[in-house]
C-alpha cells in the first residue's frame, strides 16, 4: 500500500529536488504523471498524490549521507593483526556506503546505537563491500534482522 499525499503536505516535506510551493507541486505533477487518486469530501474533490520513489530515494539518501558525516568524527576502526599495515590505503567510496548503510538503518528503526556500536559495525560492512558484497544486501540484511527481531 502506497501513501498519498496532498500536494501543500508534499511541499510542506521540502524534499530534494522537490518544489516548496502547492502550485509548484501540481504542476510538476501534471508534467511528470505523477499516480493520484480523487479524494471526495465535503470540501469538494482533492487529489492525493503518490511521490515518484527516485524523490525518496534521494530524500533518504541525501539525510544518510549527512549524518553519516555529521557523526564521522565517532567512528572508530580497530585494527588488529596484519592489518596494522597502515601502507594500504582506504576506500572511501566503500566506507561511506558502509556508514551510510548503518546510519540509515538506526534512524529508520531508532535503534539509538552508540558510536561506539556504530563504529564496530560500520568495520564489519567495510570488510564485507571490500569482499565484494553489494550495498543493497546490507541493507536487505538489515531490514531482515529488524525483522526476525521484531517478530520476538
Amino acid at each position: 500500500m502506497k501513501i498519498l499525499f496532498t500536494a501543500a503536505e508534499i511541499a510542506r516535506m521540502r524534499l530534494p529536488g522537490l518544489p516548496t510551493t502547492k502550485s509548484s507541486i501540481l504542476s510538476r505533477a501534471a508534467k511528470e504523471g505523477w499516480r493520484y487518486e480523487e479524494q471526495y469530501g465535503i470540501g469538494g474533490i482533492r487529489k492525493v498524490f503518490e511521490i515518484p520513489e527516485h524523490y525518496l530515494v534521494l530524500a533518504h539518501g541525501e539525510t544518510a549521507g549527512i549524518a553519516a558525516y555529521q557523526n564521522a568524527e565517532h567512528y572508530r576502526v580497530k585494527r588488529t593483526g596484519a592489518e596494522n599495515d597502515i601502507s594500504g590505503s582506504v576506500n572511501t567510496a566503500k566506507l561511506t556506503a558502509a556508514a551510510q548503510v548503518v546510519e540509515k538503518w538506526d534512524s529508520e528503526e531508532k535503534i539509538g546505537m552508540s558510536p561506539d556500536k556504530k563504529s564496530a559495525i560500520i568495520a564489519i560492512f567495510y570488510k564485507i563491500l571490500m569482499d565484494g558484497c553489494e550495498t543493497a544486501d546490507l541493507s536487505h540484511l538489515l531490514k531482515e534482522l529488524s525483522d526476525t527481531l521484531k517478530d520476538k
